[in-house]
């Protein structure tokens, strides 16, 4: 009776994990007893999961027991649900949110079948595998201890991933490494601005600075062989460059963005240090094929296309890799209240801003008889554009680029082709200025993407067109109706400002790289010290030495679990275990270890705010 219900209540959040609860086998050596106040507990092997004199007054006492921790933390974290008694007195003491460890589903099994759980289900988030689930700051840990001894390799596993996830939420140092040239660029500078906001503490290895010598290259010999041999000797420099950079710095990841100079050599050296590295490559795979040889040099790999680019990711063997879509940056792109002056220099009935690729130069010739600006490079100035291109065809800085999205009543967005003469009727990633207009609370025209539904609601925030005849309709439709075009560009402008940034992206890549088993670097092992010298140090006689020899033996087992036995054969330890050993005492602190709390409270106070 009692299953039926709370697997339905299950059923209604979690479907993956009813249907493994139902279907999990029972174990062997579960017995089901009953308590002196006639409510059920279970036993397996020889620990008890709840009292069998009273369950509940023994949550009771748990919770209270814990009173302190809960009262401030921003989350809890329970491992072990054995029967639910202690989950169900914590959801009576606090609206605190709580995720709930339980690895054995033959345990959750019988707790189903014995108890009605239906509307503690819902409240809870429950975990049964090793991912990390994201937290936020200021999470503790409760712990329900026979729970813990049942399954003490599951929950010290778990344990070890979220003193990871506190250093995620502390603030990482992040090594944000961009291009030389192209439009990948601000896309770097807008990545390592949305992760400062987040909290970490970015080092911008800006590498447009080598930009003119990049070009330079072509001045000083015609001959192609030369030139990609020069061009790489500048590779090497940069990259190693980098490495230096990276050594002062120290970061705990290193991500770059697409074409970054980064050689393969470096990277190595990364890994061998045991850096992590993400990239993100944001091109379009099938014309931009280098990826086959840095997608399986870097530990996270970030993708703008689905379908058969995960396919050939996978037949390379690449794992860890996410698709992420392009954003925009609500500082940059922003509803501007332009003077007469500048609606007259960048406005215009239509506009389109970018290079001229091949099927832009066919397809906008079906737009000469309108109000129509093009703004970009690489352009054919000649007839029948030319009176159309903008100062002569340069480039155009953001800045401009805003305001042209601001000024004008329909922005066209043609994604790129070098083959088609128009709309690429395969296309599927959604490029940056999507997003960009629609942050400027601009109207557009887009030519339609396989990717774009999941991303905006067509017809309602985003408009899309499917050939030149449709596009002309649109434009005639939509510049005879200013109120239903301003309606929609405020609608895409919502979307992107709620689910479309580089805060949220940069998040989300976050996200994924902690869920994936995310590993501090070697020096965060240095930085620990050694206890034996610091005991040597103080005097073994010593109030602190005495203190401290309890290490001695304590940790080479947890430490070397922790690092995965990457220490050195010396038993280190640092501030954050001495901290953690003092919490989980019995509450009466020595004057060491009121030291000791008094360095961690001034370390909080002083040195974490320099980041």
């Amino acid at each position: 009776m009692f299953f039926e219900k709370n697997i339905e209540a299950l059923s209604l959040i979690n479907p993956d994990l009813t249907f493994r609860i139902s279907s999990a086998k029972k174990r062997d050596d579960i017995q089901v007893l009953i308590s002196n106040t006639n409510q059920p507990s279970v036993k397996i092997g020889n620990i008890t999961l709840h009292s069998l004199y009273d369950p509940v007054k023994e949550a009771d006492a748990w919770v209270g027991y814990n009173k302190e921790k809960i009262e401030k933390a921003s989350e809890l974290c329970v491992f072990g649900f054995g029967m639910g008694y202690h989950i169900m007195k914590l959801l009576h003491t606090t609206d605190r949110q709580i995720t709930v460890f339980e690895p054995d589903l033959s345990i959750l099994k019988n707790a189903f079948e014995l108890l009605d759980l239906s509307d503690i289900i819902s409240e809870i988030r429950l975990i049964t595998d090793t991912d990390t689930p994201r937290l936020n700051k200021g999470f503790v840990i409760l712990e329900h201890s026979p729970s813990v001894n049942l399954n003490k390799k599951y929950f010290g596993f778990i344990r070890s991933r979220l003193k990871v996830l506190e250093r995620f939420n502390g603030g990482l140092r992040i090594m944000v490494v961009g291009p030389i040239y192209g439009g990948s660029l601000s896309v770097t500078g807008y990545c390592a601005s949305a992760l400062k906001k987040l909290g970490h503490e970015v080092d911008f290895v800006d590498n447009s600075v080598y930009k003119d010598a990049y070009f330079a290259i072509e001045k000083i010999t015609s001959d192609s062989v030369h030139q990609a041999q020069l061009r790489e000797m500048l590779v090497s420099f940069i990259s190693e460059a980098t490495v230096a950079r990276c050594a002062e710095f120290k970061p705990d990841l290193i991500f770059a963005l697409a074409q970054a100079p980064i050689s393969s050599s470096c990277l190595a050296k990364f890994r061998q240090g045991r850096i992590p590295t993400a990239f993100w490559f944001v091109e379009d795979f099938r014309l931009m094929d280098y990826w086959q040889s840095i997608a399986p040099l870097y530990d996270y790999f970030f993708v703008i296309q689905r379908g058969n680019f995960f396919d050939a990711l996978k037949k390379s063997g690449i794992k860890n890799f996410k698709y992420l879509p392009m954003a925009a940056s609500m500082d940059t792109h922003k509803r501007l209240n332009l003077t007469e002056e500048e609606l007259k220099i960048y406005g215009s009935d239509v506009s389109f801003v970018g290079a001229g690729y091949y099927n832009r130069r066919k397809f906008f010739t079906g737009l000469i008889d309108f109000d129509f600006k093009i703004w970009g490079s690489e352009w054919d100035v000649g007839y029948p554009l030319s009176k159309h291109i903008q100062r002569g065809g340069e480039r155009i800085g953001t800045e401009d680029i805003v305001k042209i999205f601001n000024a004008t009543k329909i922005n066209i967005n043609l994604h790129s082709s070098t083959c088609h003469e128009g709309i690429n009727p395969n296309g599927d990633f959604v490029n940056p200025r999507t997003f960009e207009i629609a942050a400027c609370e601009g109207f557009q025209l887009v030519d339609y993407r396989l990717e774009l539904p999941e991303l905006f609601s067509i017809g309602k925030e985003i408009v899309c067109f499917e050939s030149i005849g449709d596009l002309r309709d649109k434009i005639n439709y939509y510049l005879n109706n200013p109120d239903e075009r301003q309606e929609i560009a405020l609608r895409g402008r919502e979307r992107v400002e709620k689910e479309h940034t580089y805060e949220l992206r940069m998040e989300e890549m976050l996200n994924f790289i902690l869920s994936r088993g995310y590993e501090p670097p070697s020096w965060h092992d240095r930085e620990m010290d050694n206890v034996a010298d610091i005991i040597k140090e103080a005097g073994e006689n010593t109030e602190l030495g005495k203190y401290l020899s309890r290490f001695s033996a304590r940790f080479s087992a947890r430490l070397s679990a922790r690092l995965s036995a990457r220490l050195s054969d010396k038993e280190n330890v640092s501030l954050s275990d001495i901290i953690e050993e003092i919490r989980n005492g019995d509450g009466r602190l020595s004057e060491v270890e009121k030291v000791f709390m008094l360095a961690e409270e001034f370390e909080k106070q002083f040195c974490r705010k320099k980041k």
